[in-house]
């Protein structure tokens, strides 16, 4: 039984001596290249080119080279003095992008969009200090994403709605202070994510909801505030993921309220927090205003998580505008009434624990007031101008004037 084994082993060591060789013929090939750069006509200057890769790391360029050719699929810029993203429009073919420790501040929209086979984009240890929405457009084959050690303060609704093939996200060691509920819409096959080692404070209900492939998130080194809201995340973890922890080992902790620091988020229970449905402190009231004024309706609630308010007229969800505001404390104004703004208003409060509605009646008259007295003072004006006619038209009667005139008088003024 024991010379399989021995004959297993030494095929083994000699399928490893193989590969060792081949590795060692290839480190020897890349020496040789970067000592002659001039081995690939089309590879830029201090860049070492093979085949379809190309390495131009650590040259000092401040800017990508012009000379690459569109039919490459690895592209290594990386430690170089790179400020802008260009010249990229012509690499379809390429799948593999690493601009990581270079000097750039800012991804345009569609700095991308002609890379669509790309896989893997690195782009950590930058001055990225804001994701826009269009920043990654057209990379929906993208699997890998590294904007990890930037500056990154602000990430705008949508950023990464079109990555629907990304798998790995690294957001770690950045400035991010608040999590947007839309921010990872879409991202169904994510895996892994990182958003350890950032300003994050709150995490609003429903963030991670549709992350159904997630089996790994890094949230530790974050200030987070443990409250209802971080409870409910906890537990739709637990229940989303009943055979995974998601948060492995690297156990995010409590930053406040001060009694609670320290405390892990796997540890935390219903228990440590008095969290409540929305419940009711001022209602709104039914209202008559007149076209032309100012409507306004108070809705006040309280509940923690802190209930969200929004306002609706005849069931249909309010469109808010520049005549039409809710404002911090909740509160609607209507400015400039007009007829059609007459109806049933509704004022719903909701949190992940309940929901409440309040209604007010508002009738609108047909005249504002300062529109009653504009048409006193004309009704006033006409009566006025209609007296000094008919004494104009007496003058003239008594006076001599012809009986034509006086008939035209007659018509017009009596």
């Amino acid at each position: 039984m024991t010379l399989p084994m021995h004959q297993d082993a030494a095929a083994a060591a000699a399928a490893v001596l193989r590969r060792t060789r081949m590795i060692l013929l290839l480190l020897l090939l890349m020496f040789s290249l970067s000592s002659f750069p001039s081995v690939t006509a089309e590879c830029p200057e201090k860049c070492l080119c093979i085949e379809e890769i190309f390495f131009c790391h650590k040259k000092g360029l401040d800017r990508i080279p012009d000379r690459i050719p569109p039919a490459i699929k690895v592209l290594d810029l990386s430690y170089n003095e790179i400020m802008d993203i260009e010249s990229l429009a012509h690499l379809t073919e390429l799948e593999t992008l690493n601009l990581s420790n270079n000097n750039i501040s800012e991804l345009k929209h569609g700095a991308f969009a002609n890379l669509s086979k790309l896989q893997s984009l690195m782009l950590s240890n930058n001055n990225i200090s804001e994701l826009k929405h269009g920043g990654f457009a057209n990379l929906s084959e993208l699997q890998i994403l590294y904007l990890d050690n930037n500056k990154i303060e602000n990430i705008e609704t949508g950023a990464f709605n079109n990555l629907t093939s990304l798998k790995v996200l690294h957001l770690d060691y950045n400035n991010i202070h608040k999590l947007d509920l839309e921010m990872f819409k879409g991202l169904r096959k994510l895996d892994k994510l990182f958003l350890d080692h950032n300003m994050i404070r709150h995490i609003p209900p429903g963030t991670i909801d549709s992350l159904t492939s997630l089996s790994l998130l890094w949230l530790d080194h974050n200030p987070l505030t443990c409250d209802c809201n971080i409870l409910l995340f906890v537990n739709v973890l637990k229940k989303s993921y009943p055979q995974r922890d998601v948060l492995w080992d690297n156990d995010p902790s409590c930053h406040f309220p001060v009694e609670m620091k320290e405390k892990s988020l796997k540890e935390i229970t219903k228990n440590d927090f008095n969290c409540t449905s929305p419940d009711v402190i001022v209602v709104p009231e039914n209202k008559t205003v007149s076209v032309g004024e100012q409507l306004q309706l108070s809705c006040k609630v309280v509940g923690d998580p802190e209930p969200y308010i929004t306002w609706a007229k005849d069931d249909i969800d309010l469109e808010l505008g520049k005549r039409v505001q809710v404002f911090q404390n909740n509160t609607l104004i209507i400015s400039k009434v007009e007829k059609t703004d007459g109806g049933k208003y509704k004022c719903v409060a909701s949190n992940y624990l309940g929901r409440k509605s309040f209604e007010a009646m508002v009738n609108v008259n047909g005249l504002a007031k300062n529109g009653s007295k504009t048409m006193f003072r004309i009704i006033r004006l006409i009566i006025g101008f209609s007296c000094l006619f008919i004494i104009l038209a007496n003058y003239l009667i008594y006076n001599g004037i012809s009986n034509i005139v006086k008939n035209v008088l007659l018509l017009l003024f009596l």
